[in-house]
């Protein structure tokens, strides 16, 4: 077993210092406990069940921290520790897999076949000392996979090129311009090619399909051992760039928070350096620009990695009704730099823009930070946060966000976490007896605060996102569908957040939204027993029409392909603002037909059901793939006042609604959730459709 490493000086093949684990049914030898491992899964096809083995009592484990804790327990382990000093026991017990070199060479990323072809290695031991493949596949089968044929090369670049054609647009968090495949960090590479690989459009048989599968989970959790095991034997690691960037392109996929980490200053006191000491033309060299340049992509690449960390706390779990374990107010680091210095291909072009930007020779520049180029406000997220929520930002706020889409994004998951943190403290509070209205979550004062950040950031937004044709348009429509999502959070608040619904997925959380949306949970819960629930609750959504409207444009848009590779969160995103259009036209459907049982007629058009009903329809109509083609004539049974020409709509709004949340879905395969929602909704019972 791998586990009898401590008892083998007598076998015929002994172990040298430099490879001590020696297989037990060949003469191999091993510098690794899980290259052994993998060896007899793969030769000898050992299926180990149990890979972690007591050398004392030889009782075996499935986990290495269990067994850690039987050696304290151990006796038989005790008595036979002077077969080798502790230390070194401890070494051959634990042998972490340490990336020491953030720059690996070429060879160290080809696949095992190119590897045979470099003469790198011999085929077999490349395949041992490399694999990270625990499947029930065979190595045969693997290895004729379209991933590790003579096409490896190929492929991985292919993935490289997929991964900033359709993920980096969402989030430029790699500095794009200085990325090659052949100077990448080998697990940074891995992280960039399972996420690429995720948005290709070839087609592959069965079992093509599956070893992709295999390869993509295993390279994943590989990935995330090597990580964790890189933080452990050195925690200065996490301080590297490319280290956080791996670790989060595998939280996406599927850190920690260091000590200082999240304070600028004293994680990377250099941080400004670039900015400062040049008095750029007259005194400027080539060598001291290029200094610049790498500083500045080091201090920012650690920025951005940060500020994504932030972001994915507080809104990947949302729907999991998960509260952040970060708070925004404990990060402290100036907002991103300009889009246009990020993007920038060369030391020449990165210094022009530089100076084009600020405008002023960085000799006037000082470490206060009140005479900062950019001036008090975009110090932290939390100050930039604060100054928006004001009448009067100032321009040098507004600048830097109009410079940086990643920059406003940041700063509107801000809000609406700041919106969240509000709703989940007021809905613990008894229900107010003079305002028991189930939908005011916020102050006056509060609302008008944040509805003024809106505002404020909404300018920049709108016209940003309407220029289809920039580089950033994605990340300028994210920010348009994120405002939506907040305003509709301050007048609609999350189901499952009041309900206290906790669900252990990201897809059992949509689930349980989708289902919630055919009732009026929220006024139940925030209003009982005092106050008899409305039928309606559509008072918030009056105040949102237009934007609803817009927000279905921009979901569906001219160019749906363009879409379906969206980010993970911007698809959560959008669905639910598309099951709050749904909720909404449910509830004035409702209204519609009582009125009309009631009262043998419609209701006025002017009545909040029929502006609902009406105005959200006649969107739907114009961006609904079925109706598409008409989109130029508006249907005439829209704002009718004949009941029986309404009335055949009423009958049409849920199924043509319910069609376009398919349609949506049906676009949306790259990260699952499309496919998966696209299950539920089609075990919805009739009547929540109809």
């Amino acid at each position: 077993m791998a586990g009898d490493h401590g008892k083998r000086p007598a076998e015929s093949q002994a172990p040298s210092s430099r490879r001590p684990f020696p297989c037990d049914e060949c003469p191999k030898t091993f510098t690794r406990n899980e290259n052994l491992r993998r060896h007899k899964r793969a030769r000898h096809h050992r299926a180990l069940g149990h890979d972690f083995e007591c050398d004392g009592c030889h009782a075996a484990f499935t986990r290495s921290d269990v067994l850690r804790r039987h050696r304290g327990r151990c006796q038989a382990e005790a008595s036979t520790s002077h077969v080798s000093p502790p230390q070194t026991r401890l070494q051959q017990s634990c042998q972490p897999v340490v990336d020491t070199n953030p720059l690996v060479a070429a060879t160290d990323i080809l696949t095992p076949t190119e590897a045979l072809t470099a003469n790198a290695v011999p085929h077999d031991d490349f395949w041992e000392e490399h694999s990270s493949f625990a499947t029930n596949l065979s190595r045969e089968y693997i290895m004729s996979s379209p991933i590790f044929t003579d096409r490896g090369n190929y492929d991985m670049e292919v993935n490289v090129k997929n991964y900033f054609e359709h993920f980096h647009p969402s989030l430029p968090l790699l500095h794009r311009p200085t990325f090659t495949v052949s100077s990448a960090p080998k697990l940074l590479l891995k992280a960039v090619t399972v996420i690429g690989s995720l948005c290709s459009k070839v087609v592959y048989n069965d079992e093509e399909a599956q070893a992709r599968v295999h390869w993509r989970r295993d390279t994943w959790q590989s990935g995330q051992q090597e990580l964790r095991n890189m933080i452990s034997n050195e925690c200065g690691n996490i301080r590297k760039p490319w280290v956080v960037q791996a670790w989060i392109l595998h939280m996406i996929y599927g850190a920690v928070r260091e000590v200082g980490l999240s304070h600028q200053e004293i994680v990377m006191p250099e941080s400004r350096s670039w900015l400062y000491d040049i008095d750029y033309p007259h005194t400027e060299q080539p060598q001291t620009v290029y200094t610049r340049w790498t500083s500045y992509i080091t201090a920012e690449s650690t920025r951005i990695a940060l500020y994504t960390l932030l972001f994915l706390d507080s809104h990947v779990f949302v729907p999991c009704n998960s509260r952040p374990l970060m708070s925004a107010m404990e990060l402290r680091w100036e907002l991103p730099f300009p889009t246009k210095l990020w993007e920038a291909k060369d030391p020449e072009i990165w210094i022009r823009r530089f100076s084009e930007y600020f405008g002023v020779s960085a000799m006037t520049f000082t470490n206060d930070l009140l005479h900062q180029p950019r001036g008090l406000a975009a110090a932290s997220l939390t100050m930039a946060t604060q100054q928006l929520m004001t009448e009067a930002p100032g321009t040098d706020l507004t600048s830097v966000l109009e410079a940086s889409p990643i920059a406003a994004f940041y700063v509107l998951a801000n809000l609406d976490t700041l919106v969240r943190d509000f709703t989940r403290c007021y809905y613990q509070m008894p229900p107010s007896y003079s305002d028991p209205n189930p939908f005011h979550i916020l102050t006056q004062s509060q609302t008008k605060s944040v509805h003024m950040a809106i505002r404020n950031i909404g300018k920049i937004v709108k016209d940003a996102a309407s220029t289809s044709d920039s580089p950033q348009f994605l990340q300028w429509r994210t920010n348009e569908l994120f405002i939506v999502s907040l305003q509709v959070n301050l007048c609609r608040p999350d189901q499952l957040l009041i309900g206290g619904i906790v669900d252990n997925s990201l897809i059992a959380g949509l689930a349980a939204s989708t289902h919630l949306m055919r009732g009026n949970f929220v006024a139940v819960r925030r209003s009982a027993p005092w106050v008899a629930p409305r039928p309606g609750g559509n008072e918030g959504v009056l105040s949102l029409l237009s934007e609803l409207s817009a927000a279905l444009a921009s979901i569906y848009g001219d160019d749906p392909q363009r879409f379906s590779y969206e980010a993970p969160w911007v698809t959560v995103t959008s669905y639910g603002i598309l099951l709050c259009i749904w909720g909404a036209l449910r509830r004035a459907t409702t209204e519609i037909r009582d009125h009309l049982n009631t009262f043998n007629e419609l209701p006025r058009t002017s009545e909040p059901c029929m502006l609902i009903f009406n105005a959200l329809m006649e969107a739907a109509l114009r961006y609904s793939p079925a109706t598409r083609q008409d989109r130029g004539v508006r249907d005439p049974r829209l704002w009718s006042t004949d009941r029986d020409t309404v009335s055949t709509l009423l009958e049409e709004a849920q199924v043509l609604f319910a069609d376009m949340v398919k349609s949506f879905c049906q676009q949306r395969l790259v990260w699952s959730i499309g496919p998966s929602m696209l299950a539920v909704l089609r075990e919805l019972p009739d009547d929540a459709i109809s």
